[in-house]
């Protein structure tokens, strides 16, 4: 998790603006940690600021209570306050900063001109500016600057009876005037002489507020691909892949305000030890109603110069307008140990328009493919959606399909949730059917199977299941009765007659080849195991299995670049472009090569000739072309399966 840039910071709808987030002063009067927002970076800032002396400056004996070395509670002299860095942390955080001197209650205006400023009537705040790098303090105005420490002085007398002051430090990564919210406030105190003889003093109010908010971001994930399938001859295939997260605009969770109270006594006796008080009351309410809880608020005896207390506001969502904080201490009458009377009576501070720091949740994922790796880290304030592209080659198969899973994930950075979304591709090499071409069909080979396998005892022969096809009106009607020799001399007769120039005798010589491929590689026709008369079965060359359930694809067709001569064909280019069944030339995208021969064989359409004047489409040469395209592919095995 991490604050985020620009507009992910909350202002109460405004733009984000530079918020100080800063603890209270830390015990003993130094300065706690400044945690400052620059305007569209919202970053934190570390570190820590006090008020002390510059013994190199001034010599000693000006701290009257505190360590001169680090920070001082008390001082001699009002001239003698500086600000310091502190032990280990020079100033505060890496930025810009004026300070000035006000009177106690004068925390809501640290600007020029405000009516409790006690540093204006001598310079303009641009005097009193200063910024900070690495620790390092850069000052160029007319205040004294040494060992890395600011003098406070000039500035007007505290009308406060005890000699109380408050310096506020005050970020410009929002500009000027600067709000009470940018700032941070320290108390001290100038006694130049013994304890006064009289009254008790009030005690003096300061206070942090930090508000601050969870908001937790849900992303989606998508993956996209320019296709799904495949169907091509030899080669490979390119895939492009598209994989798209995008978040929404996050959950608001956990609103609260928080910070420290801290109560100044200035009381203190001639030794200027501490007069504690006691019965005292610490109370803080938002200005919505809410009550805050206060750690040990209740009937608290003050010991210190500076007692703190933390408190914490919770809210069920973001404020919608401006959300102020007040804190009050609230004593009892009371003699103190020198005898000094407090009167009753109580102090509060307003810390105006609290500026609220997002911790977003899961504004980053990790995105992730199982094929291309780690694909980036998109984080809220980026592109939305984001989207990566790559693509994936993939070898064709030789025959038959083969499936690539591919899963992309994202996995967010804080509470590690996860999703995914897949895309699965597949790429085809046309179907290992075993059909054999017109060339086989017109050799010895494929003679010999006619010859001695035509007549099966006990099943369908071949003369009647060419003759059936088309209701016994279909091409091959005149088969019918023919004898095994008749048939050689059939077959022969039809496939020397394909020829590339008259597409109806190509397609039936084609459409013959596939019939007889289906007929011997059909257990319940043509099929036997064994040899007759020495002859191969055809089971040696019908490899497959019966191929007349095949379905094929008829929405992949190759246009065929037919060899006459070896009774051979290759699809032009390799791969499919023809749809068959948008083109009209068959009723499905998908049909077994059964159903494919009854259909062309069906008269009066799409056969529309007779057996000795074979013509389909009505000599529509485009879908006879078409037609014949189908059977070649399935006699060459370069069918691809639906």
């Amino acid at each position: 998790m991490r604050t985020l840039p620009g507009s992910i910071s909350h202002r109460f709808g405004r733009a984000a603006r530079a918020a100080v987030v800063i603890p209270m002063l830390a015990a003993g009067l130094a300065m706690a940690p400044l945690a400052v927002q620059s305007a569209g970076a919202n970053a934190p800032v570390s570190g820590a600021a006090f008020t002390t002396v510059n013994e190199n400056v001034d010599g000693t004996g000006h701290c009257a209570n505190g360590n001169p070395n680090v920070n001082c509670n008390i001082y001699d002299g009002k001239q003698y306050v500086w600000l310091n860095g502190g032990p280990s942390v020079a100033y505060v955080g890496d930025g810009t900063y004026f300070f000035a001197v006000l009177d106690p209650g004068g925390q809501a205006d640290p600007n020029d001109g405000a009516t409790r400023n006690l540093s204006d009537d001598f310079d303009a705040y641009t005097n009193r500016t200063f910024s900070v790098s690495g620790g390092t303090v850069s000052y160029s105005g007319s205040h004294d600057f040494d060992s890395n420490k600011i003098r406070l002085a000039d500035y007007a007398d505290t009308t406060n009876p005890g000699g109380v002051y408050i310096v506020a430090i005050c970020s410009l990564a929002d500009g000027y005037p600067a709000k009470a919210s940018d700032c941070k406030y320290d108390a001290f105190k100038v006694q130049e002489s013994g304890p006064p003889i009289g009254p008790a003093d009030d005690l003096t109010v300061t206070k942090s507020a930090d508000g601050a908010n969870d908001n937790t971001y849900t992303w989606a994930i998508t993956k996209d691909v320019d296709k799904t399938r495949v169907e091509q001859i030899g080669g490979s295939a390119t895939f492009r892949y598209a994989v798209t997260v995008t978040h929404d605009g996050g959950t608001i969770s956990n609103v609260k305000v928080t910070g420290t109270i801290s109560v100044f006594n200035p009381n203190v006796d001639g030794s200027l030890n501490v007069l504690p008080v006691s019965g005292v009351g610490i109370t803080d309410e938002l200005s919505d109603g809410t009550v805050c809880a206060v750690t040990n608020g209740s009937n608290q005896t003050l010991t210190a110069l500076e007692t703190q207390f933390a408190y914490e506001c919770d809210l069920s969502a973001l404020p919608e307008g401006e959300l102020d904080n007040t804190a009050t201490a609230t004593w009892g009458e009371q003699f103190l140990d020198n005898g000094a009377l407090l009167a009753d009576g109580s102090a509060d501070f307003t810390f105006s328009d609290i500026s609220f720091a997002e911790n977003a949740i899961d504004e980053c994922v990790n995105v992730t493919d199982t094929y291309d790796g780690t694909l980036g880290t998109p984080c809220v304030g980026g592109a939305n959606p984001t989207t990566y592209n790559y693509g994936r080659t993939i070898a064709v198969p030789t025959f038959g399909c083969q499936s690539y899973d591919n899963t992309a994930t994202f996995t967010t950075n804080d509470s590690g949730a996860t999703d995914s979304a897949s895309q699965t591709v597949t790429v085809c090499g046309p179907a290992r059917t075993g059909a054999l071409t017109i060339g086989f069909w017109k050799n010895t080979n494929g003679n010999s199977l006619i010859q001695n396998y035509a007549t099966p005892a006990g099943k369908t022969g071949l003369a009647a299941y060419l003759s059936s096809l088309g209701g016994g009106s279909g091409p091959f009607s005149d088969a019918a009765g023919k004898s095994p020799s008749q048939l050689v001399t059939y077959v022969n007769g039809i496939i020397s007659k394909a020829t590339a120039t008259n597409m109806n005798t190509m397609l039936k010589a084609q459409m013959l080849a596939t019939a007889l491929d289906v007929y011997f590689s059909d257990p319940a026709m043509g099929y036997t195991a064994t040899a007759v008369s020495k002859t191969k079965p055809p089971s040696t060359f019908l490899t497959g299995g019966s191929l007349g359930g095949f379905n094929m694809d008829m929405t992949a067709v190759c246009p065929m670049v037919d060899n006459t001569t070896a009774g051979t064909a290759t699809c032009q280019g390799n791969k499919p472009s023809t749809n068959a069944f948008a083109s009209g030339a068959v009723p499905a995208a998908a049909m077994t090569v059964q159903a494919i021969l009854s259909y062309e064989a069906t008269a009066p359409s799409p056969f529309s000739g007779s057996v000795s004047n074979s013509i389909w489409y009505t000599g529509n040469r485009t879908l006879e072309e078409i037609a014949k395209n189908i059977f070649d592919q399935i006699n060459n095995q370069d069918a691809f399966s639906a």
